[in-house]
């Protein structure tokens, strides 16, 4: 008996220590491992299922991806879960539309798993259903799907500047703050625009992202902000005005250090100092 043979067996350990144990040896066994880790995702028990695709992600053999696509089937969440973050391990574009196909998968968390994936893979392709995506009626997923927009980049910009214009104030929430991670010009005047949406939400983190990019272009929408009805927009502004600001906004910020709430004030005050700073420098 050979020791993979030997590992194999201990894989299928009753106790999960042996079991990890032995996962972590055929890690470090590297491809050779990929034809026993393979055998065990086809076992009964769905927690040797599940360390077996774990443990294909690990090992980053080009060889784990087909039984890797085919976990993504799996009856056990879990294990569609855990195959489609060793996927995005992978970072293997072929990959990349079997994943596209489980962000519609019946549970959350691998639709999660399988934006992330997309996220480290980063091909283009996945734009468009990953911007759907932002739709989700779970936080971690749109999140997930924003998240996986930004590290694609450049490719994502534009359909995410189109998304600043979707019904829904969540998915303008995701693509303004995919956007300000981006960091493309391109999206300065379409988040300028957004910090005047009528979502609160929306108009925070369009400000934040504005704030993110540090283009002086913004600060008179940003200046406008401190009188918005929301103490989240204000503050977020103030806040802003202090890293982008400069001298000509001291009034406004002045005038905001007054503000009913107590957050806002001191956010004021702190952005008159950074700017006041900056000035003497």
């Amino acid at each position: 008996m050979s020791d993979l043979d030997t590992l194999f067996e201990r894989l299928r350990s009753r106790r999960w220590e042996a079991r990890k144990a032995a996962a972590k040896a055929m890690v470090s066994a590297g491809a050779p491992a990929v034809k026993y880790l393979t055998k065990a995702l086809s076992d009964d028990n769905p927690d040797l299922r599940l360390i077996a695709a774990k443990a294909l992600g690990w090992v980053g053999s080009p060889a784990a991806v087909t039984p890797l696509v085919g976990a993504l089937a799996d009856e056990d969440a879990g294990v569609r879960k855990v195959a489609a973050e060793a996927l995005g391990r992978t970072g293997n574009v072929g990959a990349v539309a079997p994943l596209i196909l489980a962000l519609m998968d019946d549970d959350w968390s691998v639709r999660e798993a399988a934006a992330e994936a997309l996220g480290c893979i980063g091909d283009a392709s996945a734009v468009t259903p990953l911007v759907g995506l932002l739709k989700d009626k779970y936080l971690d997923v749109r999140e997930a799907a924003a998240e996986a927009l930004a590290r694609i980049g450049q490719p994502a910009v534009a359909s995410l500047i189109a998304a600043l214009g979707d019904q829904q104030p969540d998915v303008r929430f995701c693509a303004a703050e995919a956007l300000g991670k981006i960091g493309n010009p391109q999206s300065i005047a379409p988040l300028i625009n957004a910090v005047g949406d009528h979502d609160p939400g929306v108009r925070r983190v369009a400000i934040e992202a504005l704030g993110r990019m540090g283009d002086p272009q913004a600060i008179p929408a940003v200046v406008g902000a401190l009188a918005d009805e929301s103490s989240s927009v204000r503050y977020a502004a103030a806040v802003v005005l202090g890293k982008i600001g400069d001298s000509s906004v001291l009034g406004r910020l002045g005038e905001a250090s007054k503000d009913k709430n107590s957050g806002v004030r001191v956010a004021a005050l702190k952005a008159m100092s950074a700017i006041e700073l900056r000035s003497r420098s």
